[in-house]
């Protein structure tokens, strides 16, 4: 599948070009390109000069958003990595952005494959990964990890509060036969939390849970963001937009440890989606932009004293 969906819509994008600060000639990297979307509008407001290094772990993602990105031609430079290796790459090539931008999460463009086995909707293979050359499966870690490790992942990472019962159930039904798709294991925590329907799916917690532990994403965030704000030039800018509230936590609590250091909270508390974006995007509704700027060249810790 490598055609981009139609309805794609990248989220806060006017906010995002507004709060990086991004000008004519900034040379800037977005570590999560996705279908482009937000490349695209940096790629624009950075005209004529400005050059965008876009990375994503996911080779269909980059697909997407090599044909959606042909019209900037050199400016734009997409490569295959995780946030780190991204970060690692640019250090090797001496690159130092004026903004860095991760958006985190999975993408609506990843959801609507069932074939990536991301979405409770239509059953596919349970997959999960963000990048499928490498790395185990969410079947995997539901057929294999310890009863304790699933439990933790889903408490964790998915803040479900029946994370004992449904590991529990998860490891009896595997005594019997593996989970091999989303509907497998969409239907056994269907039947362990007794079938309660309400907004929101039963097992849409689990499935972020496991999403995330497959995906190593909490372990990846807290490494990428120190290593991001170091990568900056001076002054330079990070956005991180989340979708989760652990990892908006994560976030602030590392920002606000680099202010310490100096530099600034651009966004003291998270900048939220407009009301008309929301009504058009659902997926807008739950997601937090934090932005923190790098100090400058003279900018030194602020005063303790």
């Amino acid at each position: 599948m490598t055609d981009a969906p139609a309805r794609h819509l990248p989220v806060m994008a006017a906010e995002v070009v507004a709060l990086l600060g991004s000008a004519p000639g900034h040379v800037l990297a977005d570590l999560t390109v996705g279908a482009g979307g937000h490349a695209g509008a940096l790629l624009r407001a950075t005209a004529p000069t400005g050059r965008v290094f876009a990375f994503d772990r996911d080779m269909v993602a980059l697909s997407i958003a090599r044909t959606r990105l042909e019209e900037f031609g050199e400016r734009v430079t997409l490569i295959h990595a995780d946030w780190l290796s991204a970060l690692q790459q640019l250090q090797d090539d001496g690159v130092r952005p004026d903004g860095i931008l991760m958006d985190l999460g999975v993408s609506s463009m990843q959801l609507d494959d069932p074939e990536r086995g991301f979405s409770l909707r239509e059953d596919g293979p349970l997959d999960m990964r963000m990048d499928q050359s490498t790395g185990a499966t969410a079947a995997d870690f539901v057929n294999g990890a310890k009863e304790s490790e699933i439990e933790r992942a889903l408490a964790a990472w998915g803040e479900e509060p029946h994370a004992t019962k449904i590991a529990r159930a998860i490891v009896k039904r595997r005594r019997d036969r593996p989970f091999r798709s989303t509907g497998d294991l969409r239907t056994l925590i269907e039947a362990a939390l007794g079938r309660r329907f309400g907004r929101v799916h039963p097992a849409t917690r689990s499935f972020q849970a496991v999403r995330m532990e497959v995906n190593h994403e909490m372990a990846q965030l807290e490494a990428a963001v120190p290593a991001a704000i170091e990568r900056l030039a001076p002054n330079g800018r990070l956005a991180v937009i989340s979708f989760h509230s652990g990892e908006d936590r994560v976030v602030k609590y590392l920002f606000r440890d680099a202010a310490r250091q100096g530099g600034e909270l651009i966004t003291k508390k998270p900048a939220r989606a407009t009301r008309e974006e929301r009504a058009a995007n659902r997926r807008s509704r739950s997601a937090r932009l934090r932005v923190y700027r790098k100090a400058g060249d003279h900018e030194g810790a602020p005063d303790q004293t």
